[in-house]
């Protein structure tokens, strides 16, 4: 008999709408344990990139309740373009089935972020920092 897939679960832990998502805008944020078992445990929401990591690590390590209380839908819109990047199809594919304002902003963000992308890749192979 075959294991069940690790991605079996992701659909019911996606919230039924975005509305549910009542996570914090604001501060530092300490994930439990359970979460954030091997990593920084504490994100800074208003920096970008902290706000992704945490984001990244909620999607994929929590339960519901976890996604509902530590998400917030409109930085989910605003990170989701470089998010999905992040996440593989298992995770992502739940996500803009339920959701597809996510799609949207992935398809308007994209020009803009290829042209990050080049910009990075020619940076370091320039030798430069970005």
């Amino acid at each position: 008999m075959p294991f069940p897939s690790r991605y079996a679960d992701v659909p019911e832990r996606v919230p039924e709408s975005l509305s549910d998502l009542h996570g914090p805008i604001v501060g530092t944020v300490p994930l439990p344990l359970h979460l954030s078992w091997s990593g920084a445990g504490r994100y800074d929401v208003t920096n970008p990139s902290g706000r992704l990591a945490m984001y990244q690590i909620v999607i994929t390590e929590g339960e519901r309740s976890d996604i509902e209380g530590y998400l917030d839908a409109a930085f989910l819109i605003s990170v989701w373009p470089k998010l999905r990047r992040l996440l593989g199809p298992g995770y992502r594919v739940p996500w803009e089935d339920r959701f597809p304002e996510l799609v949207e902003a992935a398809e308007l963000a994209e020009p803009a972020l290829r042209e990050e992308l080049k910009r990075a890749r020619l940076a370091i192979r320039e030798g430069r920092h970005f």
